[in-house]
């Protein structure tokens, strides 16, 4: 089944079919993952290959919040798999899953959690326009 056809699919029905997302890095909680794997997760989400990303920038011109969907090889499995990358300067946590669009479903989940609750302290132009003018870098219309 591809991608946009299991998008079709409500997420209750999705996740009861193909099981959750795994946390597999967590700087403020518990992970799925082994602790002492973080180190090896983090060092293959950062050179896995983007599939998409959305950016808040800081007063400075740096980043504060990126969230990217990643696809990348699991360091324990070597088997490929997606996640969904969330770094700001909070807190980092990421969640893979071995369906790509359980990831990209997480991943929209994630960039639209975070308008509607902001994890950042940001002026209220960044509300004006919604998404589009939230995030500096978004592809989540």
């Amino acid at each position: 089944m591809t991608p946009a056809l299991l998008a079709l699919k409500p997420e209750a029905q999705l996740y009861a079919q193909y099981g959750p997302m795994r946390t597999v890095v967590n700087t403020t909680g518990s992970a799925d993952a082994p602790r002492e794997q973080a180190d090896a997760f983090l060092f293959n989400l950062l050179g896995g290959k983007q599939v998409r990303e959305s950016v808040i920038n800081g007063a400075d011109g740096h980043a504060d919040l990126i969230i990217r969907c990643v696809e990348y090889i699991d360091p324990v499995t070597q088997k490929l798999r997606w996640a969904v990358d969330y770094w700001s300067i909070h807190r980092h946590m990421a969640s893979d899953h071995s369906t790509l669009a359980l990831a990209e479903l997480s991943y929209e989940k994630a960039v639209r959690d975070e308008f509607a609750e902001p994890t950042l302290t940001l002026s209220l132009e960044r509300f004006t326009r919604g998404l589009a003018s939230f995030y500096d870098v978004t592809d989540v219309i």
